[in-house]
């Protein structure tokens, strides 16, 4: 999802209800062919958004969609539901229909999961990849929107819940402040919540597993390098107070264990890991000045280092109301 969605608000716009909305709309009538060539780039076999101005560097190809849906029902299992905001009420009522935004969406899967759950709900999904599942898979009350690149494309409190999940990597420091809470609250009605979901990139010390350090400073340096704060997930609640938009908020966190050590999970959540790596590695192997096959063989290594410790993987959920 595009980080410079929030740059700017976006005026108020005649439109119809984004349900009536089909994405298709955003694809060019030239042809499939053009339409892959403008909306993509493929860089080492890996394919991405082709948007020149976004910090989002993950890959947006069938293996990273894989990975990512898999990666949904992990935190659905661990956080033992979708969402901690105290919406349910509000999205089981058959008349009023709630109205709920998913921003920087992936291939949908939270939407698509929640509408089939919340059927008397509206869902729509919102990124800058057309990466959204098929009509055929789409329950009838969730739709998809590419492109937000000057602002969420919603009028002011339009939304009954507002979530986001993931985009840490993606946005800086300023821009959270500045910029996307203010628009996240923008678009969410008075009294309506909005969500955020983040995972804390963790880095042991270099002596208890050197190759999970390596990877994980790495990183961490990656993003600084363009402009993001890595260790922005912990600090996403006073970030929301300091906005004095909001009330009630609340954070809460959880403590995965990763690796052999934490049964069928630990080995799956450690995979996740691995295939996270993975989809970094153009960027990030170029980054540190190592080859692909060197990238791989540290991924290798550290692998082996989480099946051997005992580490954890934290995620942290905040939600707070509209006043």
């Amino acid at each position: 999802m595009n980080n410079n969605s929030f740059n700017k608000p976006v005026q108020k716009r005649n439109m119809q209800h984004p349900l009536l909305i089909n994405s298709i709309e955003n694809q060019n009538d030239d042809g499939f062919d053009e339409f892959i060539l403008d909306t993509f780039r493929f860089i080492g076999g890996r394919r991405y958004h082709n948007v020149t101005n976004s910090k989002y560097f993950l890959p947006n190809d069938l293996t990273e969609l894989d990975r990512l849906e898999k990666q949904h029902y992990l935190f659905r299992h661990i956080w033992q539901g979708n969402f901690s905001a105290p919406i349910r009420e509000k999205l089981q009522q058959k008349e009023n229909h709630a109205c709920v935004l998913d921003v920087g969406c992936g291939p949908g899967t939270w939407v698509t999961d929640m509408a089939f759950e919340y059927p008397s709900a509206i869902f729509i999904g919102v990124d800058i990849s057309p990466i959204f599942p098929s009509d055929q898979k789409k329950p009838e009350n969730a739709t998809f929107l590419q492109n937000m690149l000057d602002g969420l494309p919603f009028e002011d409190n339009t939304f009954d819940f507002v979530y986001q999940r993931s985009l840490a990597s993606a946005i800086s420091e300023d821009q959270w402040k500045n910029d996307v809470i203010h628009e996240l609250y923008r678009v969410t009605k008075p009294g309506g919540w909005i969500e955020l979901m983040e995972p804390e990139i963790f880095s042991p010390k270099k002596g208890e597993a050197p190759n999970y350090h390596k990877f994980s400073r790495a990183l961490i340096d990656f993003l600084a390098a363009l402009g993001i704060n890595g260790f922005i997930s912990s600090q996403l609640e006073n970030i929301l107070k300091g906005t004095k938009l909001f009330k009630n908020i609340q954070r809460e966190e959880h403590s995965t264990p990763i690796g052999q050590w934490g049964g069928r999970l630990g080995e799956l959540m450690c995979d996740d890991i691995i295939e996270c790596g993975e989809a970094c590695k153009p960027a990030l192997s170029q980054f540190m000045g190592i080859s692909h096959e060197e990238f791989d063989f540290m991924l290798e290594n550290l692998r082996m280092e989480i099946n051997k410790g005992q580490f954890y993987s934290k995620t942290y959920r905040f939600y707070a109301q509209k006043v």
